[in-house]
C-alpha cells in the first residue's frame, strides 16, 4: 500500500501541472505562437547554412546525403505548418476559449518538432565525397604502339611531371596517347585520368571547360572560380592529364592544374601531351620529350596487312608484290598506311594495285582513285604547314620539294636556293644565311624536315624530307591538286 501511495503522490503533481498548463493555453496563445515563430526562424537559418554548404561541396565533387535530403524535406514541411499556425492566430476576430486552446496546443506541439529538427542537424552528415569519375577507355587500334612501354615508364615514375610526345603529323601520337589512357584506366582505376583534345585553336578556357565537363564539376562561374574548383578537386588526388594535339603553350596554373612537378605524399601528378613541335615541348617545360618516329618495316607491313587483310594480299602473288611496293612508298607513316590499306582491302584486281603504285611514285597520293579519303592524309599534314606564321618560310618549305624523293638536301645549298629565289631578303649575305639556317631549324622543330644522319656532302650537314611530306608540299604548290601545272618536278 505504501508503494502505491508513493506512486500516486509522485504522479498527482505531474498530472496537476499538465492540467494547469493546458488550462492556461487559451490565455497564452500569442506567447506560444511567438515562441514557435522564433524557433522556426532559427531552423530556417540552419537550413540556409546547410544549403550553402551543399552548394560549395557539390562544386568539389561531393554529393548531399540521403539523411540531409530527408532533413531538408522535414524542415520545409514544418516551416509551412508553423506559418499556417501563425496565420490562423492572426485571423482570430474575437477571444474564443476553444479556438485559442487549439491554436496554442498546435503551436506548442510544432515548437517541439522545430527544436527536435534543430537538434538533429548536429548529428546529420550533410555531404559525402564522390569517387572520381572512372577513366573511360577510348577506341584505339588493336596494334600496340612500340613507344607505349617506355612512355608508361615515365608516367609511372616519381621523376617526370610533364611528358611530351612529339613527332610529325600522322605518325601515331594520338594513338599512343589513347593507349596510355586505356592502360591507366585498367591499371590505376582510383586515379583521375582526363583526356582532352586540344587541336589548333586551343585555349586555357577550352581545356578548363572540358576538364570541368569530364569530372562532373560545377560548370557555373568565371574562369577564376572554375580554376579554384578544379584545383580543390585535384590537389589531394593522383591524376594524369592527357593533352592531345597541342599547338602552343597553355598555362596549367590558369586552368587550375596543381603543379605536376611537385607531388604531395603518395599523390602522383602527371601531364602528358602530344605535339608536332619541339618548341611546344619547351614552352610546356617538358623535361622528358618522347620522339615518335615512323614505323620500322616489320611494323609498317603488319599494320598494312591488318587494314587490307591477308586474304586480299594472298589472293594473287603479284598483288602481294605491289603491296610491298606500296608500303615501301609510304615510308612507314601510319596515317598514310592506314588510309591506303583501308582503301585497298577489297581490291582483288591486280590492275588497280598497279595503278596505285604508278600514282604513288608520281607523288599523286590525292589522285589515287581508290580513296576519296586520301585527301585527309594531306589535310592532316597540312596543319603543320598552316601553322607557319611567316609566308616566306612557307615558300621556303615548298622549295624543299624540288629535291628528288629520298634525296639528301645539303643545308648550305638549300639556303643559297632560298636566297637566290628572293625568299630571304636581308641587308647582307651573312644575315641572310643566319635567317636561312634558322628556317631550317624551325622546319625541323615541327617535323617538316628531318636531320639526315646518313649523309654529309663536302663536310656540310644534310636534311631530308619524308616522301609523304614531299608529296604534300607538291600538292600545296599545285593549288591542292586543282592546277597541276604550277610546279613540275621530275626526279633525276
Amino acid at each position: 500500500m505504501e508503494s502505491v501511495s508513493s506512486i500516486i503522490t509522485n504522479i498527482i503533481p505531474e498530472i496537476a501541472g499538465t492540467v494547469v498548463e493546458h488550462v492556461l493555453y487559451p490565455f497564452q496563445v500569442d506567447n506560444k505562437v511567438r515562441d514557435l515563430e522564433c524557433a522556426t526562424r532559427d531552423l530556417v537559418a540552419l537550413k540556409e547554412d546547410v544549403k550553402t554548404n551543399i552548394e560549395i561541396a557539390e562544386r568539389q565533387n561531393s554529393s548531399r546525403t540521403k539523411q540531409v535530403m530527408e532533413w531538408l524535406n522535414k524542415v520545409e514541411a514544418v516551416e509551412k505548418e508553423a506559418e499556417e499556425i501563425k496565420r490562423n492566430n492572426n485571423r482570430k476576430r474575437r477571444w474564443n476559449f476553444w479556438s485559442n486552446y487549439t491554436t496554442s496546443s498546435s503551436a506548442v506541439k510544432k515548437f517541439c518538432e522545430v527544436k527536435n529538427l534543430c537538434d538533429q542537424k548536429a548529428s546529420i552528415e550533410v555531404t559525402m565525397h564522390l569517387p572520381p569519375p572512372l577513366a573511360q577507355e577510348m577506341p584505339a587500334s588493336s596494334s600496340k604502339s612500340p613507344y607505349l612501354k617506355s612512355t608508361l615508364h615515365f608516367v609511372n615514375d616519381d621523376v617526370h611531371g610533364i611528358i611530351g610526345i612529339w613527332g610529325m603529323g600522322g605518325v601515331g601520337k594520338t594513338h599512343l596517347l589513347k593507349q596510355i589512357n586505356n592502360e591507366l584506366s585498367r591499371d590505376r582505376p582510383s586515379d583521375v585520368v582526363v583526356f582532352v583534345t586540344c587541336s589548333k585553336e586551343c585555349s586555357e578556357k577550352k581545356v578548363q571547360n572540358e576538364i570541368i565537363e569530364k569530372l562532373h564539376l560545377d560548370k557555373n562561374g568565371s574562369m577564376e572560380q572554375k580554376q579554384s574548383t578544379i584545383y580543390n578537386f585535384l590537389r589531394e588526388r593522383s591524376f594524369v592529364l592527357l593533352l592531345d594535339d597541342l599547338w602552343g603553350r597553355v598555362d596549367l596554373d590558369t586552368i587550375g592544374i596543381p603543379d605536376p612537378t611537385s607531388a604531395i605524399g603518395k599523390c602522383k601528378r602527371k601531364v602528358v601531351l602530344t605535339t608536332r613541335s619541339t618548341e611546344v615541348c619547351g614552352q610546356m617545360e617538358v623535361k622528358k620529350p618522347v620522339r615518335v618516329d615512323v614505323l620500322e618495316w616489320d611494323d609498317a607491313w603488319s599494320l598494312f596487312n591488318e587494314k587490307v587483310t591477308e586474304e586480299t594480299i594472298d589472293s594473287d602473288p603479284l598483288i602481294k608484290k605491289y603491296a610491298v611496293d606500296i608500303v615501301k612508298e609510304l615510308r612507314g607513316l601510319p596515317l598514310a598506311i592506314i588510309t591506303v590499306g583501308r582503301a585497298m582491302h577489297d581490291k582483288m584486281d591486280r590492275c588497280e594495285w598497279e595503278q596505285a603504285i604508278v600514282l604513288l611514285k608520281q607523288s599523286r597520293l590525292n589522285d589515287v582513285e581508290f580513296s576519296h579519303a586520301n585527301q585527309s592524309v594531306f589535310y592532316t599534314l597540312k596543319f603543320s604547314y598552316d601553322n607557319l606564321k611567316d609566308d616566306s618560310l612557307k615558300q621556303c618549305f615548298l622549295h624543299c620539294s624540288l629535291w628528288p624523293e629520298g634525296h639528301p638536301i645539303q643545308k648550305n645549298v638549300l639556303v643559297e636556293l632560298w636566297i637566290g629565289s628572293g625568299l630571304i631578303n636581308e641587308s647582307n649575305i651573312q644575315a641572310a644565311y643566319n635567317v636561312g639556317y634558322s628556317y631550317i631549324r624551325r622546319l625541323q622543330a615541327i617535323c617538316l624536315l628531318e636531320i639526315d644522319d646518313d649523309y654529309t656532302i663536302n663536310g656540310d650537314d644534310t636534311v631530308k624530307m619524308h616522301d609523304v611530306i614531299r608529296d604534300m608540299a607538291l600538292w600545296i604548290a599545285n593549288n591542292k591538286g586543282v592546277n597541276t601545272s604550277n610546279w613540275i618536278v621530275r626526279s633525276g
